[in-house]
């Protein structure tokens, strides 16, 4: 038997995380109980304190970060602003076993995905 695929009406969405159709005026989903973006000055927050975050990241210098990784790894979390990283980092003491090479490689990747980020929204770092 064939399922029928209805289509929201005008005064209807998709719930942003689990699909179903809910009112448009619907601040959480009553079925799944998510939160739900309301209007366009929301979304940009978000997305403008997405950028600013990424173009913190993207600012870092790349040798730096490796390098402090690789010195004392909580340190390179540490540069790239990522406190509990370098919290858990020291606390498992991460930096003794596998830290040395992991740290640098993730401190660096975090830095180009940040930039790639941002040249993919179009925005400067």
């Amino acid at each position: 038997m064939e399922e029928k695929v209805m289509d929201p009406s005008s005064d209807e969405v998709y719930c942003s995380s689990c699909g179903n159709i809910i009112k448009k005026e619907a601040e959480i989903c009553p079925h799944c109980g998510v939160r739900q973006i309301q209007n366009e000055s929301q979304k940009a927050y978000g997305s403008d304190l997405r950028i600013y975050e990424l173009q913190k990241l993207a600012e870092k210098d790349k040798t730096i970060a490796i390098i402090l990784s690789i010195l004392i790894t909580p340190l390179g979390y540490i540069y790239v602003g990522k406190w509990g990283l370098a919290i858990i980092n020291f606390l498992t003491f991460n930096y003794l076993l596998f830290g040395i090479v992991i740290v640098p490689i993730h401190t660096y990747s975090m830095i180009s995905n940040a930039r790639k980020d941002l040249d993919a929204m179009g925005a400067d770092y």
